[in-house]
């Protein structure tokens, strides 16, 4: 047997001879106002320090919902709006994901559509100035979508065939809309800005015709862009 162990059996036998000790009921209360005590000064330390954190996790959820508000805003903004350039922002996101032939198609059709609708918002608005951009846009999107169908002809007759119809039966959808506007609108430059609008889409659609050899154009912007010649000052989302 080790001489530590000796001295460890020798002092267990000293305490064993020892009677308990049972605190007495001031020192229990006393004992237990210093535990209340540590635990409230525990506590005061970290109140001190979560401040801060809540501050920082509400300054970020503030953040994060005002962006998306700003987003869920600009979906259905109109060029008079503050949140119309965002939209633009987001539009060209969606292009630039837009990688297939028939999905880049369809991305371009649905901003015609979006800026045509942008365009009668404007006019019904007499906001001639804003209006006239937008159907700018409009014909850009179409001769990006002519472009695209010219190239997919190329790699597969049938499918650019499709495509080439999809073009076709959205100028004839835009050009009736647009004639439906222009009887409604007395202004003479609206009226003008609607005629001219009309007769832009025939470019489209002699693109999209033609093979893609025979024709100067080059390849649509990935991400389609393309307003036209609108005013620097006008807002201006997806060109």
């Amino acid at each position: 047997m080790t001489p530590e162990v000796q001295r460890l059996e020798r002092l267990a036998e000293r305490l064993r001879a020892v009677d308990p000790v049972t605190p007495s009921p001031g020192a229990k209360i006393r004992g237990w106002n210093l535990v209340l005590a540590a635990v409230e000064q525990s506590a005061t330390v970290r109140s001190r320090a979560h401040p801060v954190r809540r501050l920082v996790l509400a300054a970020v959820a503030a953040t994060v919902l005002l962006v998306a508000g700003a987003v869920a805003a600009s979906a259905d903004s109109l060029p008079d709006s503050v949140f119309y350039p965002l939209k633009g922002v987001l539009e060209n996101v969606r292009g630039a994901l837009a990688f297939s032939p028939s999905d880049q198609l369809t991305y371009h059709l649905d901003l015609a559509k979006t800026r045509l609708t942008e365009a009668e918002a404007m006019i019904a608005r007499h906001r001639v100035d804003l209006a006239d951009p937008a159907l700018s846009a409009l014909d850009d999107q179409l001769n990006d979508a002519a472009l695209v169908v010219q190239a997919e002809k190329q790699s597969d007759a049938t499918i650019g065939a499709a495509m080439e119809n999809r073009l076709q039966q959205a100028i004839a959808a835009h050009d009736a809309q647009l004639l439906g506007l222009q009887g409604q609108v007395t202004n003479p430059t609206a009226v003008s800005a609607i005629a001219t609008a009309r007769a832009r889409p025939a470019q489209a659609l002699q693109t999209a015709a033609k093979p893609a050899a025979a024709n100067g154009h080059g390849s649509p912007s990935p991400n389609g862009k393309g307003l036209g010649s609108a005013p620097a000052t006008s807002p201006r989302p997806t060109h």
